[in-house]
């Protein structure tokens, strides 16, 4: 059969769809990989699995002494009598005075700034005799403290548990804000109020405690216990915690200790899932304090230059303000894996699905990266775990209402984010000097070095480093049986214990603390550091004012603190608990 001649028309009008058709679907391309359409599309295309090997989640581990008798740690929690007693222990400790400050002597050249320490001790001993009587008790540096309880199988890393004996100062000025005097140790039926409660006596003495209930018990280790407690933590730890480091290198050796238990975050209700999360910081930022002193000719105030040092350093501290760092978020950042672990256990699903996937992909992928960032830099109390923070803290200048000021200082606090230096940090802050510098001919000198000369200059720029600086801790590992017996007893004291009517699993996420602690002292003993204080508070900055005014305690969770040391202790107490 022969067909009908196709019409013209139609021939041209099927030419015509054709390359509409097809500049259509270029056009669709071009628009798709030249937006974030594509971006997108990754994303919501990704799988959610039911589980991952991000964010393993570990069976609750109890110690065998749980199963037989677990009236002392029942009696922690619950016992009227037992909660009064340790009520009056850490209202003890937080009545003796032992306030540190920057820059403060060495103990050998000022032994009366130090001569504080000493009450201290003999608080302790007189409050655990137990301890002192059964434990090898070494002090270090006049008064740094550490405790050997020696465990019966030398095979077995030691666990070392430390605090510090130190606080921040109270501020004269505001004693007259303070609820209750902040070395009274007030307790309110709630609350312990004063300075230490929470900052960090709290662990110091929950250490103890437990300590001496378990000698109470006939408690033999096979693991040994070591518990390190240092005096000028608030001050970096260059007179305590770095010689108790030494000694414990030097007496145990590198890479001698199963894990290191330190003051850190505990466990709160995390907004995104709002659910109880258990938070072991297991990396720290570095430090650095920048201090820039300018030095200009002096004069009668009443022929004042244009701009006075005053003027000019106000004029640098507004331009650091005005420029933060930007937020970044490299893998090795322990923020991408907590932010992965409330994804992965969202019991109440929370999280919309989409973000969940940006924050699984965030690892590989640049635009899932930049959202999840995004995200993390909204809220004030968050933005600083992905980014440098800068705090101008210090600043001095000036003698008399009619003299041109000479000299003025500036201190500025960094906080330097994980991915990058201090010396970039430095690089970064000259380069703003350098630039005020220039627009008031002042000559520049940075760390040591001449970094601008102005011939005829009307002053100087020096930029140094205040005390020692820090780079980002070494990441402590999350993978492993050290990791999974941290988070298994965690699991086993909040679910079967302290809150045995919850409904889903607690995690443990890694996590970071915005500020430092003295851990950075202890890093040659071992690389599984956790910075944890295994309590539960809801708003942890909001309900304690750390290192403010009305510093308090709700003092349950000093209770659970105690409970959580006393399951751990026990718990790690066999090669089961070793890295295989």
């Amino acid at each position: 059969m022969i067909g009908l001649p196709l019409d013209e028309n139609f021939r041209s009008n099927k030419r015509k769809s054709i390359i509409i058709g097809s500049v259509v679907f270029v056009a669709l391309l071009v628009t798709l990989f030249s937006t974030n359409l594509f971006n997108y599309l990754k994303i919501v295309t990704t799988p959610i699995p039911k589980e991952s090997s991000l964010c393993p989640l570990y069976e609750p581990i109890a110690p065998e002494s749980y199963y037989k008798d677990n009236s002392t740690v029942l009696e922690i929690l619950h016992d009227k009598k037992y909660k009064k007693e340790s009520i009056k222990r850490l209202a003890g400790a937080i009545q003796v005075d032992t306030q540190v400050f920057d820059k403060q002597p060495a103990v050998d050249d000022a032994p009366q700034v130090w001569a504080k320490f000493a009450k201290f001790h003999d608080y302790l001993e007189q409050t655990f005799p137990l301890v002192y009587k059964n434990l090898k008790v070494t002090k270090v540096n006049t008064y740094g403290l550490v405790y050997h309880w020696k465990g019966s199988d030398k095979s077995l890393k030691p666990v070392l548990l430390t605090a510090h004996q130190d606080t921040v100062p109270v501020q004269k000025d505001t004693l007259k804000d303070w609820t209750y005097p902040p070395f009274e140790g007030h307790y309110d039926g709630e609350y312990i109020y004063g300075r230490g409660a929470a900052d960090c006596k709290n662990v110091l003495i929950a250490i103890l405690e437990t300590l001496e209930l378990l000698l109470a018990k006939g408690y033999q280790p096979k693991r040994s216990i070591l518990a390190a407690f240092g005096f000028d933590e608030e001050a970096s730890g260059y007179h305590g915690a770095a010689h108790i480091g030494k000694y414990l290198e030097e007496t145990f050796g590198q890479d001698s200790v199963y894990a290191l238990i330190d003051e850190g975050a505990g466990l709160t209700v995390q907004e995104l899932t709002n659910t109880i999360v258990a938070l072991p910081g297991t990396a720290e930022k570095g430090y650095v304090d920048i201090q820039v002193e300018l030095t200009t000719p002096g004069g009668h105030s009443s022929i004042p230059p244009d701009h006075t040092s005053i003027g000019i350093i106000s004029e640098l501290g507004y331009i650091i303000e005005k420029d933060p760092y930007s937020p970044l978020l490299p893998p090795e950042n322990p923020i991408l894996n907590f932010a992965q672990c409330l994804a992965l256990h969202d019991p109440k699903n929370n999280i919309p699905s989409s973000f969940k996937k940006a924050i699984l992909r965030a690892g590989y992928d640049k635009f899932a990266n930049s959202k999840l960032v995004e995200g993390i830099s909204k809220n004030r109390l968050t933005k600083y775990l992905i980014r440098t923070s800068q705090a101008l803290d210090i600043i001095n200048g000036g003698e008399k209402a009619n003299a041109l000021p000479e000299h003025v200082k500036l201190l500025v606090n960094h906080r330097v984010a994980i991915g990058t230096s201090v010396a970039e940090v430095q690089e970064h802050f000259v380069s703003r000097v350098v630039e005020v510098a220039k627009r008031h001919g002042l000559s520049v000198s940075a760390f040591g070095k001449d970094v601008l000369k102005v011939k005829n200059d009307s002053g100087l720029f020096n930029v140094t480093n205040f005390a020692g600086f820090l780079n980002a801790a070494p990441v402590t590992p999350t993978n492993d049986t050290v990791w999974e017996y941290l988070s298994g007893v965690t699991r086993h004291v909040y679910e079967d214990l302290v809150f045995p009517e919850i409904k889903y699993p607690v995690i443990t996420a890694p996590a970071i603390m915005t500020g430092n602690t003295d851990t950075r002292h202890y890093w040659n003993l071992t690389r599984n550091i956790f910075r944890f204080t295994p309590a539960f508070i809801g708003d942890f900055i909001g309900e304690t004012h750390i290192h403010s005014v009305d510093e308090k305690l709700p003092f349950d969770s000093h209770l659970q603190l105690q409970a959580w040391f006393y399951e751990y202790i026990q718990a790690i107490d066999s090669a089961k608990a070793n890295n295989k």
